[in-house]
């Protein structure tokens, strides 16, 4: 009986079909869906905050109708930005967008929308706006200006990856003197919310740089009163200047960090902020054998470390140097957190068995220290024997104060004359400057030739560009992971700051950065990285932000 129904049904349902395909009249309509694409936006788009326009002109094209323009009422073009509170708000009704940038620096998110009329199928492209200010991100220059040596920051900024322009004098004050006599720029990247300690110094003071990085890349902002290094930073009372600034790194509980910052006085005083321990600064002078004591000589104002940040000991190491008893000493993070007044003194250095060199170097003065994280953390000590000039190496990679080899009596051509020094992280040389050349000497094979000849032209500073994060390049670009091998290249690249003899103005600097190629014994000027217009350039250090 089911089986009679099931077969009834199948024959009337074949005589539905056999009646619907007899009417057919062969009248339906085929459409290609149509296809909407958005060219000529790039997902990041940098413009200088409420100084610059939003200048897009994307490229809208149907797979149906080919390129659409604005005269096509079919469609409806939108603009829209993401507010503070997370909405998105309508900015543009155009296909192009000519806007100035009236942003808080920043990162903003941005979506422009094609809409077919027809269909109100729509069509997004989401792309982000990097609002910046010309002070974010890129090299500081500390420089002097003038007869006088009137202190000047200048920049390099960099606004985005392949916009790189020059910036001059962008320190503005609040009541605050002029400074004179630059000396070093010092910069303490806290990799946290508070923003780094960027620190300018000069024979007169030393001022903290205030940004609003943490804010959201803002740059700088005014220098007032309170930001003096000593007012801020300093619990204890002084009358130093101070003339140097220097982080020091260790392995941390779970991953690198800073273990203290070292700062030099100009009056030969060494003082040590325990970084590790929350809601401190720097105290007294720890150029003394007791905490808190009365300093018992003055020490040079260089500070070697290890630049190995990502494989750094498990407490920190400093050298410095006794300029008044002409003899090394140490600082040392050892014994944690439960020893912090280990960390408010400095010792000297025993002597090693099978020394290489003395510690205790009779009546040589220390002419700098170079750091570098060859073989781990090479520190470079350059000293001045009377009219001889020797080079002493100390490693501190590993924790500990190692010495390495020592090179007597230097008769490289200019050495005994030279001011400006920078040290390889990648080969075995040390690069010096005397007049308009640089010269390049390998340790290894004592072989010393020229390397740099500029015109008519000083060279007033050497530098390879190190940054500070202590958690390596690899998280200081965590969000941009494609400039990570731009990011790279760059610690490996000297720059060179010269003045122009014949500048009729005060503007007679130059910044240049070179790649070093044949094992460190040549440079090259990098293709269009040469920019003028700088006072005379005393200290360069790149603004790192996050």
């Amino acid at each position: 009986m089911n089986i009679l129904k099931i077969s009834r049904l199948s024959v009337l349902w074949l005589c539905l079909l056999v009646t619907a395909c007899a009417d057919d009249k062969g009248n339906y309509t085929y459409e290609d869906k149509a296809v909407i694409t958005i060219d000529g936006i790039s997902q990041r788009v940098a413009v200088l905050a409420g100084a610059e326009y939003i200048d897009l002109k994307p490229v809208v094209t149907s797979n149906l109708e080919g390129v659409i323009d604005d005269q096509n009422t079919n469609f409806e073009f939108c603009y829209q930005r993401k507010n503070s509170e997370g909405e998105w708000v309508d900015v543009g009704n155009t296909k192009d967008l000519y806007m100035l940038a009236s942003l808080d620096a920043g990162t903003h998110s941005f979506l422009f929308s094609v809409t077919d009329r027809r269909t109100e199928v729509k069509t997004l492209k989401l792309f982000y706006v990097n609002a910046t200010t010309i002070t974010s991100e890129g090299w500081m220059l500390l420089c002097n200006e003038g007869p006088e040596e009137r202190v000047r920051l200048d920049m390099l900024a960099q606004l985005s990856i392949d916009r790189i322009v020059p910036a001059y004098d962008v320190i503005r004050r609040q009541g605050v003197p002029e400074q004179y006599h630059a000396t070093n720029l010092g910069f303490y990247s806290t990799g946290s919310s508070t923003g780094n300690r960027i620190i300018m110094m000069s024979e007169d003071a030393a001022y903290r740089l205030p940004t609003g990085d943490a804010q959201g890349f803002t740059g700088f902002v005014e220098v007032e009163s309170f930001h003096e290094l000593k007012s801020s930073m300093f619990l204890t009372t002084t009358d130093d200047h101070i003339v140097n600034f220097v982080t020091v790194p260790y392995y941390g509980k779970y991953k690198p960090e800073h273990d203290a910052v070292i700062c030099i006085s100009r009056e030969g005083n060494a003082y040590a902020w325990n970084t590790v321990v929350l809601e401190t600064g720097f105290e007294y002078p720890i150029n003394t054998s007791s905490r808190g004591g009365t300093p018992e000589y003055r020490v040079a104002p260089y500070v070697g470390t290890t630049l190995k940040r990502q494989f750094a000991a498990e407490y920190g190491i400093a050298l410095l140097f006794d300029a008044d008893n002409h003899r090394f000493v140490y600082w040392s993070g050892e014994g944690g957190d439960a020893d912090e007044g280990r960390k408010q003194v400095l010792r000297p250095l025993e002597e090693p068995e099978n020394k290489k060199f003395s510690y205790n170097t009779g009546n040589m003065d220390l002419v700098c220290m170079l750091s570098t994280n060859f073989s781990e953390g090479t520190v470079y000590s350059i000293m001045q024997d009377g009219g001889k000039r020797h080079i002493y190496e100390v490693n501190l990679g590993s924790g500990e104060i190692k010495q390495t080899a020592c090179h007597l009596d230097i008769t490289a051509e200019n050495f005994a004359q030279a001011s400006c020094f920078a040290a390889s992280s990648q080969y075995y040389v040390i690069y010096y400057a005397y007049g308009n050349k640089v010269y390049a000497y390998n340790l290894g094979t004592k072989t010393c030739k020229p390397v740099i000849t500029l015109g008519d032209e000083e060279i007033t500073c050497l530098k390879f560009n190190r940054y500070d994060y202590p958690w390596g390049v690899e998280q200081l670009c965590n969000k941009y992971k494609e400039y990570l091998s731009i990011y790279q290249e760059r610690e490996n690249q000297l720059i060179v700051g010269s003045y122009k003899n014949t500048a009729t103005d005060n503007n007679g600097g130059v910044l240049r950065f070179y790649d070093v190629s044949e094992s460190g014994m040549g440079l090259t000027l990098k293709p269009g990285w040469e920019y003028s217009g700088y006072a005379k350039i005393k200290d360069v250090r790149y603004k790192e932000i996050r």
